[in-house]
Parts: structure tokens; sequence; C-alpha cells
């Protein structure tokens, strides 16, 4: 042995120079037979490979073992954000290759003391024979119950840690006297752990319940890639409870269960699980009636349902703050904005049919100081009203007006809260504005942004948010008074922007481009939908002007015109006509982006020296990014972007919500390059503000490590397999040196504009471009 290289450093983390009573002697014990057998031993004991030196450090809640040199960045990042073990000494070995487990057993025995159960342990090197083996022979050596992961871990939101049943066999305990057993798939081991199954069961002919580290998923039968990649999804990014398991419901893009198999599901569960579960409606689950999912389950169950207004989302990486926030869910499961109202409680229906309203049990809306009369109802004084509901505040008079139930059954926005102050007794109107306004003032300022105030010009109806597409984006605007449209200002294709039209009879007339071209109908229908569901974006243009401008747009600088050649400008794999005039001026009209983007590009050595020799790159075209990372795409390099400016195309591409583009001569300041071994190469760029501000070397810092923290993100949720739209943007250039051939020129990109498009952009007359260049 060698047992005197093996003390650890005194510094506070570990114990050296303390013997432990519990260290035993090297005695065989008698095998137990259990129905889990225990795995063969493979270390030979009697010709032992060579020991390593080995130091003991604290690291958070968790012992790390390392070698003597210093442990491994990535194992000690580890290490510090795995969550806090209540029952077991957690052990991260760090263990070099080709060394046994005695010198793991002697630095194990001096420096780290047992938990209340014993020892977990957790190998970042998997020892020859398995952990399985490791854990049963340092069991025995030790004298001590040894818990290690009997498959491919998967590591959860909080710190935890998952083992799914496509992964292996769970955590197993195994006990010096030789015994096997399992314990659970999930560490930490939450207390509704033995309620739920452990491996995937069918409940009925259209769903599949399979353990997931927050609770259960309720999934198709039928498996596939995507089916994998939810799979991933929801491992890494849901995060867990202690006190309630979680069920999710569906996947999005197939068909949801059936209803009599969720009841099936349920009647299955203990009564005391079933009565604190919370739910995630993940995919479109159809109700009679169009019921909302919660309101249908709790008359299915007969009992209160507790259900999540979103995602409730945690991030599976160290080095940043917990979080629990519930973010907005999109239809193709991706994930949007934090919501306000964050959980929702629905009651079985009354005996003669009628439901009631839902109840935000759990909301981020600052009412506090106001007396509450019911969950999410609160009294805001002389007669007034503030009802939480799942898409903002309802601010309104104590008399509940005729049509509240469409008021609670609008659809949530994807970007912004509301706050609608009712007008039904138009002489409250005033006081209700103000405690609109009260409300804000008490927002932090970053929540401040999500919100926008409306008012009611006439009776509120849900199908004012309903006529168009539920996944259509509208990116708030600074925080202000509106007017919102009735139900009956809502025409498709091309008709009725606000209530002015709709008197006059006026109509968004189909102009033609500046180009003299007409878009399809289908473009036309895109942009007045566009303007009727967002009016700020004229700016106080002409309708013609802001329709065809944002058409313009629409034609020459999405993904959709490049993917159907709707655009006259470009030839084949040619990109359209970047240099537009009224294409670039009327880019401006649409919403700004303040956060992280990134585009995947290919940069040769030359590039990437480039970056790190000059501190500004420009955008020598359109420049398109995107919101939520690059997971899928290929590409030797990320490029990251802290956007200021960037604009969204979301309104008018409805099909791709997450796209950003800067517009030609965008400067950026080169923050970091980043190039690893194993590793694509990553560029951090800041959007310089604008002339005359001063940047401080703080603000520099506190920018790369927003970039450092989305890229974390991005790239664990590559690991777990999600995809982002494949398809190629014209316009996924880098800024930088490089002209139309340069280096970093996206796949599908093969030449440079036309000669036409270019002599037209030079030649034409631009109305709109004297307004926003």
């Amino acid at each position: 042995m060698v047992a005197r290289h093996l003390t650890p450093t005194n510094n506070g983390e570990g114990a050296s120079g303390r013997k432990r009573l519990w260290r035993p002697s090297r005695t065989r014990s008698a095998s137990v037979t259990e129905p889990h057998p225990a795995p063969a031993v493979h270390p030979d004991e009697r010709h032992p490979a060579p020991t390593a030196d080995l130091r003991v450090r604290r690291v958070g809640g968790t012992w790390l073992v390392h070698p003597a040199a210093g442990p491994d960045r990535q194992s000690q990042l580890f290490a510090a954000g795995l969550a806090t073990d209540p029952e077991y000494a957690l052990v991260v070995v760090d263990l070099p290759r080709a060394s046994s487990l005695d010198a793991v057993e002697e630095a194990v025995a001096r420096a780290v003391p047992a938990g209340a159960r014993g020892l977990r342990i957790i190998f970042g090197r998997p020892p020859k024979g398995g952990a399985a083996a490791a854990g049963c022979l340092l069991a025995r050596r030790l004298a001590l119950p040894v818990v290690v992961p009997d498959g491919v871990l998967r590591p959860s939101a909080g710190g935890a840690l998952f083992i799914g049943a496509d992964r292996g066999q769970g955590w197993v305990l195994c006990t010096p006297e030789g015994q096997v057993k399992y314990l659970s798939r999930r560490f930490p081991r939450p207390t509704w752990d033995e309620s739920l199954p452990n491996r995937p069961r069918a409940m009925g002919r259209s769903a599949v319940a399979e353990p997931v580290p927050a609770g259960v998923w309720l999934r198709p039968v039928r498996e596939d890639a995507a089916q994998h990649r939810h799979r991933g999804h929801l491992a890494a990014r849901l995060r867990s409870r202690s006190d309630a398991a979680t069920v999710v419901i569906g996947t999005p893009g197939a068909p949801g269960p059936e209803m009599e198999d969720i009841g099936s599901f349920w009647r299955s569960l203990p009564e005391d699980t079933a009565a604190t579960l919370r739910v995630v409606p993940y995919g479109v689950v159809h109700t009679p009636g169009d019921r909302p999912f919660g309101d249908f389950l709790a008359a299915l169950t007969g009992e209160p349902v507790h259900v999540y207004n979103g995602f409730p989302t945690g991030d599976p990486l160290v080095g940043l703050p917990p979080q629990d926030d519930v973010v907005f869910l999109g239809e193709g499961g991706e994930l949007g904005r934090p919501v306000f109202a964050r959980e929702l409680l629905y009651l079985p229906p009354e005996p003669d049919g009628s439901s009631h309203p839902a109840l935000a049990v759990d909301h981020r809306w600052p009412l506090e100081h106001l007396p509450m009369l019911r969950q999410g109802l609160y009294r805001g004084g002389n007669g007034m009203m503030l009802e939480v509901l799942p898409w903002g505040l309802w601010i309104r008079p104590s008399a509940e007006p005729w049509y509240a139930d469409e008021v609670r059954a609008t659809y949530a926005d994807p970007h912004h809260e509301l706050i609608l102050c009712d007008d039904s007794v138009s002489e409250k109107l005033p006081q209700l504005q103000r405690l609109a306004e009260d409300v804000l003032r008490r927002l932090p300022a970053q929540d401040g942004l999500l919100v926008r105030v409306l008012t009611a010009s006439r009776p509120w109806g849900a199908t004012a948010l309903r006529s168009g597409p539920k996944a259509l984006p509208a990116p708030a605007p600074p925080v202000g008074h509106e007017t919102l449209p009735g139900p009956g200002d809502q025409r498709e294709g091309q008709e009725g922007r606000e209530e002015q039209e709709a008197r006059e009879g006026r109509e968004v007339p189909a102009v033609r481009t500046q180009s003299g071209a007409t878009g399809t109908p289908e473009d036309e229908a895109v942009v007045a939908r566009a303007l009727r569901h967002d009016p700020g974006l004229g700016r106080g243009l002409s309708d013609e002007n802001a329709f065809a401008g944002l058409l313009a747009v629409r034609r020459r600088l999405t993904v959709h015109a490049w993917r159907t050649g709707q655009d006259p400008d470009h030839a084949g794999a040619e990109a359209p006509a970047a240099a537009d005039p009224s294409a670039l001026a009327a880019l401006a009209l649409l919403p700004a982006y303040e956060g992280v983007v990134a585009l995947r590009t290919h940069l040769d050595p030359a590039a990437i020296q480039w970056y790190r020799q000059h501190r500004v790159a420009t955008a020598q075209g359109v420049c398109a990014s995107s919101l939520t990372g690059n997971p899928g795409k290929p590409g030797n390099a990320d490029v990251l972007i802290r956007s200021v400016t960037g604009r969204r195309t979301a309104l008018l591409e409805p099909e791709l919500p997450d796209r950003v583009l800067f517009p030609t001569g965008t400067r950026f300041e080169v923050l970091h390059v980043q190039t690893r071994p194993g590793e694509g190469a990553v560029v951090m760029l800041d959007e310089l503000p604008p002339a005359g501000v001063r940047r401080s070397d703080r603000g520099r810092r506190a920018a790369v490590r927003e970039l450092r923290a989305a890229l974390r993100v991005w790239r664990q949720d590559e690991m777990n397999g999600v995809v982002r739209d494949l398809t190629p943007d014209p316009f996924a250039r880098p800024p930088g040196p490089q002209g139309p051939d340069g280096p970093g020129r996206p796949a599908g990109a093969t030449g440079p504009a036309s000669a036409r498009a270019r002599s037209e952009a030079a030649e034409r007359p631009d109305a709109l471009s004297g307004r926003f260049r």
C-alpha cells in the first residue's frame, strides 16, 4: 500500500492526520444471495494495477478524490454542481487511467467521513469491470454500504443525477456482505419515488408512463427520434421538487394520450401521491369543448388538480444561481419568457356541471400589500379587484362583467404579460389605470419590460387573440397604455386595422413593393396579420408604406422567401439581395431583441486569427442569428452575440419564431475568442453602443459571463439531443472583414448577389430609407 503518499492537504477541505474508527481490516465476508446478484469483481487483487497518488478536497457539499497534481477542471465543476445528499457522504472520484481501487480506498478511508447510511461514490471515469463491481469491492473493504450508479448518468436541473430506463439499472446499494440492492433512478431520492413506476409501463392503448427525473412522462406509445430528443430535454431542463411528483402529459407534434388512459394512470397512483401531483401539459391534448386541460382533468379525476402554467425549468449546469422559473411553453416544446402566474389550481365542477375559475396559487405579481380574497384575487380598494390569470392581470370593478368567462379563457401571449384595465364601468377606468401604474412601479426593472397595459375599448372576447396562430409572437414595445381591439375587429387576410379602419370601411391595400412586384397572397396575409397584431409596427407611416416595407422584408430577408424561391432577385442557390434599400429600411420597423443570440458557421484558421487580432467586427451584409442557439446545426464555430438592437422577424415568419437580424453596418466589439481541443471554436461579440457612449471593463466582463452562460445551456441542450431548425439561413454570416466570398460563408449560399439586384438597389428611390437608416 502507499498510505504514506495519501495524506490530503490540511486546508480546511480534508481531514489530514485523523484515522477513521471505522477503518476496516482486509478480511473477506461471506456473500449473501440476493434476487439481484452481485456482479463479479474484476480487479485482480493478486496482481493489482499500479496505485495512484491521490488527494481529497471538499468542493461544495461533495468530496472530490483527485490526482496529486490537481483536480481536473471538469470534475471540479461537476462535483461543485451536485445536489446535497441527505443520507450518504457524496464522493466524486477522478480516477487516473490504469490505476487500481486501492488508492481510492485508502484516500476515502483516511479523509472522508461516512454519511448517515454510508457512501455514495461517482466515478468520473468508470473503473475496470464497471461501477457496480467497484462498489461491491469498496463496500467490502471499507465495511460500509456504498451506493454507485449502475448505468449512464444524466445531469438534471438542480444538480440532480438520473439514470433513465434506457440508460441502465439505476442507483444500487452495495453492502459489505456482498448484496446488491436497487435503490432508485433518482438522486437525490424524493419522498414520492417509490409511488411511481421505475420502468416504462403501458397505460391503455395510447400512452406509456415513463420515469423522468421530476416524476413521470405520459408519452405516446410510438418511439422515434423526436421522442428521444424530448426525453433528453425533460431530463436536463424540467425542474424537480422533493414534495410533489410532476406528470408531463403528451409530446409536442404527436397525438396526445386519450383521456381514459390519463384517468387510468391517475387511478393507479396511491391517494396521497395523486393529491400532490403537478401537471405539465407538454403537447397538444384535445379536450371536449376545448375546455382548459386542468379543468377537464379535475372533472375526470374528481379531485383538485395543480397545473403549471408553462414549463418549470431549472439549469443543469454549475456556476449559475438556482432557478425556479416557470417559462412559456410553445406548441413545439420551445421554451420562452418567464410567466407571472406560475401554478394554477383547478377544482372539480359543481354537481350541475358548472366549472370554477382557475386559482393562481403561485405567481410573481407584486400584490402582497393588498388584501387577498382568495388565491389569485385581491381587493384594490374602492370597489376594484385584481385577478391573476394565466395570461396576466385583470384589473376590474368588483362586480364581474357578463363576459368574464371569455376574459379568463384568453390565450397567453408568447412574449409579454398583459395588464387589462376593464372599462365596463367607465367612471372607474381612471382609478383602474392608476392601480395598473402602481403595479408596474413595484415590478423589478427586468420584469417591467415583459408587461403591456391594455384597456378594453369594448367587451373583451377570447377570440381577440384566437383569430391568428397561437404561436404568432408579438414582442412587447415600451410599457404604456393601449386600446385593445374587440373581437369584432379581428379579420383575416388584408382586412381591418383597429377601430378607425373598421368604422371607415377601409382595407389594407395589396400595394406593390418598391421593386414593382407584389407578394403572394400568403405573404400579404402574414404582413396584414402582423400589422393587426401589433399596430405599433407602422410607427407613424402611412398604411401603404408600412405594408410595402414589411412585405419587402418578408420577400427578401426571410428564410421563407429563400426556401420557397419567391424572390425574383436570387437565382437558385444564390442568396437574396441583402442590400435592398426598402427591405433594409423596413427592417427597423420590427421589434428589437435584447439578449444573447448565436449563429453557427465554418471559420478557417485565418478567420479565427482575425478575430483574435481585431477589436471591432462589422456586419458586411444582413447578419442572421438565433435566440435559441445552434444545437444540431452544422459548422465548426459558434459566434455568440449580445444583441441590443437586433430585429426579430417572428411577426413576419411565424414558422421560425427565434430569428434575429442585424442590418448591414452594425458594429460589434470582439470580447473573447475560445478554441479548445475537441470543441468547436467560439467567438463572443457585443453589439457596440451608439457613438459617444463609453463601455467599462466591468460591463465587458458582465457581457462575457452572460454569453458563457448561454453557451453552456445550449451545449447541454445539444448533448441531450436537442436539434433546432436545420434550414440553411442565407444571411447567417458572422460579422467581420469578409466579403461575399470570404470565410464564414454559410452552407447553401454559393455566389454574390445578382447584378440585377445590385443595380436596382442603387437606382431605386426609397421612401423609407430616410426615416430608418
